[in-house]
């Protein structure tokens, strides 16, 4: 089968192809990450800064959109670096084929379209799963020393694959101690006045003054503990455009912790077949006492459980609440490459530096993920907050 493809470079082209590709999109069983909702809320920012380019490769099998590598130039160091669009926002990346084609003609396509037009100096692919559909295309090229080679910087992703038949199974997995602190942390809050209320934003619901509370008490912590974040500058007005849009698809939830008229915590999640992704989390330090974000955590999880959800997951970074909480792990791999002589030169001044700071090598996993012993990681996380 032959396809014919298009570098999309505007995104007044981009806004074009709304609609086949929500249509692509809902065909596979792909992230939030690689929504148009998600990709064009990004590029709208992106392009508005001066330092991307779009160069989004879209195959066509008539009038079907068939597959879609979604990708910018990006102007950083003095380099031009071809990367995932959104790739800093996002935690999974990969392309969009159709599930019922061959995927690697079509990738072959894509890469091939994307290779034409050049004006890059380095590749940078971030964050692919081991079941995403780029693996079929990158690790073949990466074998071959076709220009890419896996990075040695893989990213863990931890969560809670589900044991238990429901969301109450999960939480009497907790041993006494565990549902005690649940209890006694629900009960502080409850001193503080007014009601202790769970619950999750309805779809119809306003979402721009809630959004504005999260994200508000996320940055009050930003500024305490990371005043250099580059979400206190441009990249939290990325984030709040990101969330809006992501609202949109109605596969974004809103978990809310509430105490009286006040926002003890909460958490922005996706939803996706039988997965729910914790994307953001934030909590009032006020309550600090009662450990907010922990009860919320584990009551989205047993909501989740209670839904036929397979796994909660936490997405990137190594955070001491995962590592208690998860029973299940991924890596995640990346891929680098140069184009020209200035990205020759600059892969080698990377690699000598690694060299100098003495690198170990990407670890190697045996199994896509490890789970433990159900009910045994909770029960710490719970049980020490």
């Amino acid at each position: 089968m032959t396809f014919a493809t298009e570098i999309v470079q505007t995104t007044s082209r981009l806004r074009d192809l709304r609609e086949p590709w929500r249509a692509l999109w809902n065909r596979s069983n792909a992230d939030m990450f690689q929504t148009w909702e998600w990709i064009a809320a990004w590029a709208e920012c992106a392009v508005d800064d001066g330092d991307s380019r779009l160069l989004i490769a879209v195959a066509w099998d008539g009038d079907r959109m068939a597959a879609v590598f979604p990708c910018p130039v990006q102007r950083r160091l003095g380099l031009r670096w071809l990367q995932w669009a959104a790739q800093h926002f996002s935690d999974y990346c990969d392309v969009l084929v159709d599930p019922a084609l061959n995927d690697l003609p079509v990738l072959h396509a894509l890469w091939d379209a994307i290779q034409a037009e050049s004006g890059f100096d380095l590749i940078q692919f971030k964050q692919v799963r081991p079941d995403a559909r780029a693996h079929r295309l990158f690790g073949p090229l990466a074998d071959q020393r076709n220009g890419l080679r896996p990075d040695t910087q893989r990213i863990r992703c931890m969560g809670i694959t589900r044991a238990w038949p429901n969301g109450e199974a999960y939480f009497r997995s907790l041993n006494k101690k565990g549902r005690n602190n649940h209890t006694r942390g629900k009960r502080i809050l409850s001193e503080f006045g007014g009601e202790v209320r769970f619950r999750i934003l309805e779809q119809d619901a306003d979402l721009a003054p809630v959004l504005d509370r999260v994200l508000g008490l996320k940055t009050a912590w930003l500024r305490r503990h990371h005043p250099d974040s580059p979400l206190l500058r441009r990249e939290g007005y990325v984030q709040h455009r990101l969330l809006e849009a992501a609202w949109t698809t109605g596969s974004m939830a809103l978990f809310l912790l509430e105490r009286g008229d006040r926002l003890a915590a909460a958490s922005v999640n996706f939803l996706r077949g039988d997965c729910m992704q914790a994307y953001l989390t934030a909590y009032d330090p006020e309550f600090d006492r009662a450990s907010p974000g922990t009860i919320l955590i584990v009551d989205y999880t047993r909501w989740a459980f209670d839904r036929d959800i397979r796994l909660v997951d936490f997405l990137r970074g190594d955070e001491p609440f995962k590592e208690r909480l998860a029973n299940s792990q991924v890596l995640l791999d990346g891929y680098a490459g140069s184009r020209t002589l200035l990205g020759r030169a600059a892969m080698a001044l990377r690699d000598l530096r690694g060299q100098t700071r003495g690198d170990a090598p990407a670890p190697q996993p045996t199994e896509e993920t490890e789970a433990a012993q159900p009910g045994t990681a909770a029960d710490r996380a719970v049980s020490s907050a």
